[in-house]
């Protein structure tokens, strides 16, 4: 089963804030965030480990910030909304698609003239 979302969600921020994914190792462990990249629960993270079974679960890695380098330009991949409400940087407008097949979330970013899938 694949689900995949375009450029028409992954672009607008309060539709793409509110689609969530997850992702479940069976033993405790899970993955999840939103397809724009944006925490918006304190469950969200890269790595959530079960280090003490079946409750203990413990965040290991919450988030990535990437930016890539390309040509002459910097382009932030990833997006946070701060304390203030404040949504910086929109990296979430780089996302051309999202797709999550099987237990693999993927998302493919363009910039300039270059687009690149990535894995979570």
């Amino acid at each position: 089963m694949c689900i995949e979302f375009g450029r028409e969600t992954c672009g607008n921020l309060d539709i793409a804030e509110s689609r969530e994914w997850l992702v479940t190792n069976g033993i405790g462990g899970y993955a999840s965030g939103t397809v724009a990249g944006l925490l918006t629960r304190r469950y969200h993270g890269l790595l959530v480990a079960a280090l003490k079974p079946p409750l203990g679960r413990t965040l290991l890695l919450a988030k990535l910030d990437e930016t890539v380098l390309y040509d002459t330009g910097s382009y932030s991949l990833h997006t946070n909304r701060w304390g203030d409400g404040i949504v910086s940087p929109h990296g979430y407008q780089h996302i051309e698609r999202f797709s999550l097949e099987g237990t693999i979330p993927l998302w493919r970013f363009a910039v300039a003239d270059f687009s690149w899938v990535a894995i979570a």
